[in-house]
């Protein structure tokens, strides 16, 4: 579904992905991996073309993308719920939820309400304004509003950063659920315990190249990884 090959994104001098390769298959949860300044972030605005790689292909469905703008990447189906979540603090729910539908020209009003029905407290919430939510909630809106471009793929950045731990199980239960659902979904996140219940195949990122890439299986065999990653050496 998505190709990333040779991919070299700059900020100025400064190189944050250095030839990256991956590949994203559909129907599957793709996860990344990697320490603080590994590019995962990077890589994640590279593919929204938020930014412009120097060098290196994005193909999503066999189609080139690195050139689109983020809004033409949108449209071809390609959504991404941001780290932070970035809300619209100052505009209610719904209207979060709307703002995710702005290019749509087809009614959506059925996938409002599916989408409702799937976060009962966004539901509850509808009117309140989005900055008013805590942190778990304004997760919950922000991958609603991903959802309702009705993307093929979801690119999701760091979805469990600064959550309590029960929030984090909601929200892997709702990306299980996605996936299950049919969404193909790559997956930045550094709670490497929770990621290996969703996902079908890994990549670690370091320094802006891809170090590993492999099933859940071989994550959990590689010593070094499983020290870094899963808090303890293979017993």
């Amino acid at each position: 579904m998505l190709r990333v090959v040779d991919l070299v994104t700059a900020y100025g001098k400064i190189e944050a992905l250095k030839g990256l390769s991956l590949e994203v298959r559909e129907g599957s949860i793709t996860c990344v991996l990697g320490p603080n300044g590994a590019g995962k972030t990077t890589l994640m605005l590279t593919i929204a073309g938020v930014l412009r790689p120097r060098q290196g292909a994005i193909e999503f469905r066999g189609e080139p993308i690195a050139a689109l703008s983020p809004h033409a990447i949108v449209a071809r189906g390609v959504a991404l719920v941001p780290e932070n979540r970035l809300v619209f603090a100052h505009m209610s729910v719904l209207e979060n939820l709307h703002a995710g539908a702005y290019q749509r020209k087809d009614p959506y009003e059925n996938d409002l309400e599916k989408i409702l029905a799937r976060f009962p407290r966004l539901k509850e919430r509808a009117s309140q304004d989005a900055g008013t939510l805590s942190g778990g909630e304004q997760q919950m809106l922000a991958v609603a509003r991903a959802l309702m471009s009705r993307p093929r793929l979801l690119l999701m950045d760091e979805p469990s950063l600064g959550l309590a731990p029960l929030v984090v199980e909601e929200i892997f239960r709702i990306i299980a659920e996605l996936h299950r659902d049919g969404t193909s979904i790559l997956l930045v996140e550094q709670n490497a315990h929770m990621a290996l219940k969703v996902a079908q195949h890994f990549y670690l990122i370091e320094q802006g190249r891809v170090t590993f890439s492999g099933s859940p299986g071989s994550l959990a065999e590689d010593e070094l990884i499983r020290r870094a990653y899963l808090g303890s050496a293979r017993a």
